[in-house]
């Protein structure tokens, strides 16, 4: 058999694009970005890089300096211009030297009033595993879980998904699917665009049949 790739959607990184009832006040935060400190945290696929690239593509829309950055993948080696309202992603990975970035970084928001930090992690403020005085300046935030959607609101985003690529797609395949696969919303996207083009291969319809032989080849 082929071995099932799953490719990710590019979702758009807008307010309007990130899914779910239970993060208003959150969302209502964030588009105001009158904020100077922010910090949300949540379960891998909770939607955490979505709203710190939203928050930073707003900013720059309106002729902000901003800047997203994943800890994960860029190290945080320099202070951003003053002003720069940086969306920090993955905190928990920073280096010891972007740790004291960071430390500084939050000291002179605080002095000058000018710039924004936008900080996105796995944990709350209190189980963060960064120095004592860094975990101490995450105090200035302000602190919110992000709710992951529920299992009608994943169904409801799928259908749409469907329907917007012309699909014929039964609730059952997706309830199926909500029982045997990643939860989060990005992986089940990935699976209705491969479950969408191993249809096309197979020149057969979806069914849950032709899931669950797609959910047994062998995945990277």
């Amino acid at each position: 058999m082929n071995q099932l790739i799953l490719n990710f959607p590019d979702i758009p990184p807008g307010f309007d694009t990130f899914l779910g009832q239970g993060n208003g006040e959150l969302l209502q935060v964030l588009r105001r970005q009158r904020e100077p400190f922010v910090y949300v945290w949540g379960a891998a696929g909770a939607g955490k890089s979505h709203l710190l690239r939203a928050w930073a593509a707003q900013a720059q829309a309106t002729g902000q300096a901003a800047r997203y950055l994943d800890a994960a993948t860029e190290p945080l080696r320099e202070l951003p211009p003053a002003g720069c309202r940086l969306a920090l992603d993955q905190i928990e990975q920073l280096d010891a030297e972007g740790q004291a970035v960071l430390f500084n970084l939050c000291n002179r928001i605080r002095q000058s009033g000018e710039g924004a930090l936008l900080i996105g992690a796995n944990v709350p403020p209190p189980r963060l595993a960064v120095r004592e005085d860094l975990r101490t300046r995450m105090g200035y935030c302000l602190v919110y879980e992000i709710k992951p959607l529920s299992d009608e609101e994943k169904l409801a985003a799928l259908q749409a998904a469907a329907q917007a690529r012309q699909l014929n797609v039964s609730s059952d395949i997706f309830r199926y699917l909500l029982h045997h696969w990643s939860r989060d919303i990005g992986s089940l996207m990935a699976m209705l665009d491969a479950l969408d083009r191993y249809s096309l291969s197979q020149h057969r319809p979806i069914t849950v049949p032709l899931l669950k032989r797609l959910l047994q080849q062998d995945s990277p």
